[in-house]
């Protein structure tokens, strides 16, 4: 039987609390790290407390919000999860259901990779639920306005600004927009390098969450999707619009 987590969206991150622990739930990482032992998915877990020099603690320090763990994909590939951004929730076990929309899933050390729509072009992008705003290949933005900047951070890159743009993306037929971020310098070419040992031209954090809850099933190589009260809503204001306009242009 699943079992239900509850978790905090921090500033776009997944935190769930693992007794006096604070736990981020990283599919972009391929290993968990942590000071002290901890359960999670009915196991107990002893892992290494840095990843090449990073610990949990410099990683707090650059969020600022309480992270005393990082569980990536060594442990969360071992099993099927949905998360339910609206609902604050992670399901976790073999039963939990999937979702709607079904789509292979690749991946490259454990870290999800998924097929999306991005300014009408078909796409495979990596799945980081460590991050919260999404990353693009500059040339899927090609002749698109800048529309505004936003504050992030890069674990070994520390504090930077990146610029936005919003784009319309789509996955299962369900269209909506996202705003994507471009990165430069160093940490650009560092992105740029991984996404092409990937094949892949974007990197999604958890501004997808908001629309969709996700399950994801390592073992069956499928990832799903649903969609969620947030795009519902969307949907159900534009279906409302579309009558207005019609019942006006009648009358």
């Amino acid at each position: 039987m699943a079992a239900t987590l509850s978790f905090t969206p921090e500033k776009g991150h997944i935190i769930i609390p693992l007794g006096d622990q604070m736990a981020l739930i990283d599919t972009g990482s391929p290993s968990s790290i942590s000071f002290y032992p901890f359960n999670f998915g009915g196991k107990r877990h002893t892992t290494p407390n840095q990843l090449m020099g990073f610990t949990t603690r410099q990683l707090s320090e650059l969020a600022g919000i309480k992270i005393d763990i990082l569980i990536g994909c060594d442990i969360l590939s071992r099993h099927k999860i949905r998360i339910r951004w609206q609902e604050h929730c992670i399901d976790i076990g073999d039963d939990t259901p999937d979702g709607s929309i079904v789509d292979d899933m690749e991946s490259m050390m454990g870290c999800p990779i998924i097929p999306l729509r991005i300014a009408g072009e078909s796409i495979k992008a990596l799945f980081d639920t460590g991050a919260h705003l999404s990353y693009i290949s500059p040339a899927l933005i090609a002749g698109l306005p800048q529309t505004g900047q936003k504050a992030d951070f890069h674990p070994f890159n520390g504090h930077f600004t990146s610029p936005t743009y919003t784009v319309e993306t789509a996955l299962g037929g369900k269209a909506f927009t996202m705003e994507y971020g471009i990165l430069s310098g160093e940490l650009g070419a560092a992105v740029d390098m991984t996404l092409n040992m990937t094949n892949t031209s974007a990197v999604i954090g958890t501004q997808l969450l908001e629309h969709f809850d996700c399950t994801l099933d390592w073992k069956e190589g499928r990832i799903s999707w649903s969609t969620n009260k947030k795009i519902n809503k969307k949907a159900t204001r534009q279906v409302a619009n579309s009558l207005h306009r019609d019942i006006s242009n009648f009358f």
